[in-house]
């Protein structure tokens, strides 16, 4: 099959990617990627401790921990499936974490925990992320299927000089050739590990798909296969 499209809006795929695992990356990928390249130019290590992942048991949050995992870092999973908590270890998480009770009582600041955090959920979950990270640590929105509102203060920015900053993908060139060259190398997700959850769906099946998606009830990554 052929699209046509501007030559200025591709690029080619990188060696050692093929199609279908660069279509696995994809914009999820691509964006828990992005992310940890932030981390890193604001001079965070695996040292400083490990990277929190919500919504771990959807796309984002899967190839986040694998980019993660790959790439040397500890990785807490966020997630109210514990059910699916082998999973989790499975693909990366060195610890799971049940998400269901963490709005349970806001305080100011939480324990903190964590060097950075990949967020997809928003809501509840990003205030405390945002309360949870320890001095210096940097906190990435990228989603927002547990709302657009959070309850936060500005205790977490003034006491542990956290940073907390959004993540699209439109990234410019520069930045999407260096990310890609990484997803190709060292940052590789492993993708026999990640084929159980990748799913391919035919356009007949998309409504139903994203029904069960709004539903809560998916998992995994799921491609269309045209």
């Amino acid at each position: 099959q052929f699209a046509r499209v501007p030559a200025a809006h591709l690029m080619a795929v990188p060696q050692g990617l093929d199609a279908l695992q660069a279509a696995t990356i994809g914009v999820p990928g691509f964006t828990a990627a992005m992310a940890l390249d932030r981390f890193i130019a604001q001079g965070l290590t695996p040292e400083h401790g490990p990277i929190a992942v919500s919504g771990a048991t959807g796309a984002v949050g899967m190839l986040a921990m694998q980019i993660l995992s790959q790439a040397g870092w500890r990785v807490a999973a966020m997630t109210r499936k514990m059910e699916l908590e082998p999973v989790l270890k499975a693909l990366g998480a060195h610890e799971v974490i049940d998400a269901g009770g963490i709005g349970a009582q806001v305080r100011p600041l939480d324990k903190a925990r964590f060097a950075a955090a990949i967020d997809n959920v928003g809501g509840d979950m990003l205030g405390w992320l945002l309360r949870s990270l320890s001095d210096g640590g940097q906190l990435a929105v990228v989603g927002n299927a547990g709302g657009n509102d959070f309850a936060g203060n500005v205790l977490p920015f003034v006491m542990r000089n956290i940073t907390m900053f959004g993540v699209v993908a439109n990234a410019g060139w520069p930045v999407r050739e260096r990310v890609w060259q990484r997803l190709a190398t060292d940052w590789r997700p492993d993708f026999a590990a990640l084929a159980p959850h990748l799913h391919q769906i035919g356009l007949p099946e998309l409504l139903a798909h994203a029904a069960a998606q709004l539903a809560g009830t998916t998992s995994g990554r799921t491609l269309i296969a045209l």
